[in-house]
C-alpha cells in the first residue's frame, strides 16, 4: 500500500496540523505501508530550510515550491501557494501509480485541485477537511454569500467532495454541513476527531509547572488561551473580559501563541493599560505539557457562524492537561458537544464578554467544581482523544492491516 499525502505544512513546521500528521504517519509507515508526504517549505530547521528530499523514519518527504518566508505578506503567501501547487502537481504525476492520494485542506482549495487532476491522471483520492472553505470566509464576512466567486467555489467543492472516495472530518457538525450544503452522502463521510499531541500519564499541578515560576505568576488564578490566534478566533473578547476583571489582582490572563489577530488584540490590551495579561510566544512541542498546565482554566474561542467549518484542535491538548474548559463557541459545534458530553467546562456564546467573566468567577470561587471538571477532561482524553485511539480508524479507512 502506497499512500501519498498532500499537505503544505509538515515536519519541521510547528503548526498543529504538521505535528499531528507527523506523529500519525510515523506510526503508520513501515512494513507493507509506504507513505510519501508532498509538502512545502514552511519552516526552517537549525536556521535553514530543510532539504528537498528527506526520510523521517519510514516516511518519505518531498518538498516542492519555493523556500521563502511568506506569512508577512498576502502577495508572498499567494506566490507560495502557487509554486507549491505547481511543484506538487509534478510530484503527483511522478507518483501517479501510487495506491491512494490523501489530501489535507492546507491549502484550502486542495479538494478542487485534486478533483481537477482526476480528469488528467489522478486515480483514487480522499480528503481530510481541517477547515471548510469558502464557508468560513463567508461566515466572518470576508466573502459575500451570493458572490460569483463564492458560488463557483462551492459548486467546484460539491463536485470534488462527491468524487472523493472518502471525506474525513474532525467534527460531527462538519458532517451536517457537508450533507446540507454539498450533498455529500453520509456513507462517504468518516468522523475521526483530532487527538492530543501530549501523552501525559497524569496532569501536572499548576504549582509544579516551570512556566509559573518563569513568569512570576504564583498565587494567581490563571486563565489561559494557548494556540493560533487566527481568522476564526475572537481574541478581542478575551481582552475585554480581562478589562472587566482588572480590579481582581488574583485573576491573571496568559495568552500563548500567535496569528493574524494577535497584534490587534495585544494593542487593545495596551490601550486599556491592562496589567493582568501576559502575552507569550508559541511553545515547542517538548514544552507543551508544561505550558498547557500553567493555568487553572483554559479558553477556546470560535466566532459565531463557524459551526461545522472548523474544529479548534487546541481542545485536545487542554483535555490532556486535565484542565476545565471555557469555550466561546457556537451552539451545536463539535467543541460544544464534547464539553457537554464530558462535563468538563462551560459553554459561552461567542462575543458574550459578560458571560465569560461570570464563568471565570464561578470556577475561581468553586475549586471543587474546577477540580472535577479537570478530572473529567483528562479522563475523556485518555479514553477517546489519543493517537492510539485514532490509529485503528486510519487503518480501517485505508484498508491497512492491524499493527
Amino acid at each position: 500500500m502506497h499512500i501519498v499525502a498532500v499537505c503544505q505544512v509538515f515536519y519541521p513546521d510547528s503548526q498543529s496540523t504538521s505535528q499531528l500528521l507527523t506523529d500519525l504517519f510515523q506510526e503508520l509507515a513501515g512494513g507493507s505501508v509506504q507513505i510519501t508526504v508532498v509538502t512545502g517549505y514552511t519552516a526552517k530547521k537549525d536556521g535553514a530550510f530543510p532539504p528537498r528530499r528527506e526520510m523521517l523514519g519510514n516516511v518519505e518527504i518531498r518538498r516542492t515550491g519555493i523556500a521563502i518566508g511568506y506569512k508577512t505578506s498576502l502577495w508572498l503567501r499567494g506566490l507560495h501557494y502557487f509554486c507549491y501547487v505547481m511543484g506538487s502537481t509534478g510530484e503527483l504525476w511522478k507518483l501517479r501509480k501510487s495506491s491512494l492520494v490523501f489530501g489535507i485542506t492546507n491549502p484550502p482549495f486542495t479538494p478542487v485541485w485534486l478533483w481537477l487532476l482526476s480528469f488528467l491522471f489522478l486515480g483514487r483520492y480522499q480528503v481530510m477537511l481541517q477547515d471548510i472553505y469558502p464557508d468560513g470566509l463567508v461566515a466572518i464576512g470576508s466573502l459575500k454569500p451570493d458572490g460569483v466567486f463564492t458560488r463557483l467555489w462551492r459548486a467546484a467543492n460539491r463536485k470534488a467532495l462527491q468524487k472523493a472516495e472518502r471525506v474525513l472530518i474532525l467534527g460531527r457538525d462538519m458532517g451536517e454541513l457537508l450533507e446540507s450544503v454539498y450533498a455529500v452522502s453520509p456513507d462517504r463521510i468518516t468522523y475521526v476527531p483530532h487527538w492530543s499531541l501530549l501523552s501525559a500519564t497524569e496532569p501536572i499541578p499548576v504549582e509544579k509547572t516551570q512556566m509559573l515560576e518563569k513568569l512570576g505568576l504564583q498565587n494567581k488564578f490563571i486563565v489561559q488561551y494557548s494556540g493560533n490566534m487566527g481568522l476564526w478566533h475572537d481574541i478581542d473578547s478575551i481582552v475585554q473580559a480581562a478589562a472587566k476583571l482588572k480590579d481582581r489582582p488574583d485573576i491573571h490572563f496568559l495568552l500563548i501563541g500567535d496569528g493574524v489577530r494577535r497584534a490587534e488584540a495585544q494593542q487593545l490590551s495596551e490601550q486599556l493599560q491592562l496589567r493582568n495579561m501576559t502575552w507569550y510566544p508559541f511553545q515547542p512541542k517538548e514544552s507543551l505539557h508544561d505550558s498547557l498546565s500553567c493555568c487553572h482554566v483554559a479558553l477556546i474561542s470560535q466566532r459565531e457562524g463557524l459551526k461545522g467549518v472548523a474544529v479548534p484542535c487546541k481542545l485536545y491538548g487542554i483535555l490532556a492537561s486535565g484542565r476545565a474548559v471555557l469555550a466561546m463557541v457556537p451552539a451545536g459545534s463539535e467543541i460544544d458537544q464534547v464539553i457537554r458530553e464530558e462535563n468538563c467546562g462551560r459553554i459561552i456564546r461567542p462575543g458574550n464578554v459578560d458571560g465569560l467573566v461570570s464563568a471565570i468567577l464561578e470556577l475561581a470561587e468553586n475549586r471543587p467544581l474546577l477540580t472535577q471538571m479537570g478530572l473529567n477532561a483528562f479522563r475523556a482524553c485518555q479514553q477517546k482523544y489519543t493517537l492510539s485511539a485514532a490509529i485503528p480508524k486510519f487503518r480501517a479507512l485505508w484498508g491497512l492491516p492491524e499493527g
